[in-house]
């Protein structure tokens, strides 16, 4: 029995030495410890987490509010332009008949007394087909007459004087224009040869 014996211990101790964690000629703690809960991370504090949470919320309220007032400011300048494009609109309304008023044949007639011209009684044309006169081709001219339509929405309007001045337009004021200072035409109109 004495033979069997260290056979056993030399057995245990090549299993001992084939274990690589254990280093020989270290000691093996044979006793039990608990084992201690690991360490723990710091936690962090529900105050930083409400705190960012109510961050973001406001962040997303002042967005939407200065979305809100970027949309109406846009509403109200679009009207004040809806209010001014009307506003042009009449202005150029009244200015297209006043030049109406101005390009009127009755206002024409008086501008060109008023600035010296005369009429030409007996106007002479001639017919392109066969390149004949019609008419006289002396100028017999005169004073030009009142308008024989009256236009009533041209007393408000001035006419343009000798000396390229704007006067008013009653006819007791109106400078009256001596046909003999006018300039007369003398002999033929020259005119291109036709034919």
């Amino acid at each position: 029995m004495n033979a069997t014996v260290p056979i056993e211990l030399d057995e245990l101790r090549l299993t001992r030495s084939a274990h690589p964690a254990e280093a020989p000629g270290r000691k093996r703690d044979t006793h039990l410890a608990p084992v201690t809960t690991p360490a723990t991370k710091p936690r962090k504090s529900p105050v930083l987490g409400a705190i960012i949470a109510v961050g973001v919320i406001l962040g997303i309220f002042a967005a939407q509010l200065s979305l809100s007032i970027a949309v109406s400011e846009g509403a109200y300048e679009s009207n004040a332009l809806e209010i001014e494009q009307r506003d042009l609109l009449r202005v150029e309304r009244v200015l297209s008949q006043n030049l109406d008023k101005l390009a009127s044949p009755q206002n024409l007639a008086e501008n060109a007394t008023a600035l010296g011209m005369v009429q030409n009684v007996a106007p002479a044309t001639i017919r392109l087909s066969d390149g004949k006169i019609q008419g006289s081709l002396e100028s017999a001219t005169k004073e030009a007459g009142k308008n024989l339509v009256p236009n009533s929405q041209l007393e408000a309007l001035p006419i343009v004087d000798a000396q390229g001045l704007l006067t008013p337009r009653d006819t007791d004021e109106a400078p009256k224009v001596d046909v003999e200072a006018a300039v007369r035409w003398e002999g033929k109109l020259p005119a291109p040869q036709t034919h």
